[in-house]
């Protein structure tokens, strides 16, 4: 695992650890770190810690490209 996996991992735990206190302590206040921490992975962390999966994904997204120009050419 590489530094910035790692890094974005204990972002996200501390994440899901202050929703956790938050949800169970019924303090609405440590919502708000949450939401800001959910927007920052969202939007830096996800291409790293998804890189795998985006990367299926992309594979499959073209594969479904080539076959549909296939079929269309087929008809």
């Amino acid at each position: 695992m590489t530094k910035k996996k790692m890094k974005w991992n204990i972002v996200l735990f501390l994440a899901i650890a202050l929703f956790g206190f938050g949800l169970f302590s019924g303090q609405v206040f440590f919502n708000i770190p949450v939401i800001v921490l959910a927007f920052i992975i969202h939007r830096f962390g996800n291409p790293i810690l998804f890189k795998e999966y985006y990367d299926r994904k992309r594979k499959s997204q073209e594969r479904f490209q080539e076959y549909k120009k296939r079929t269309e050419e087929k008809q």
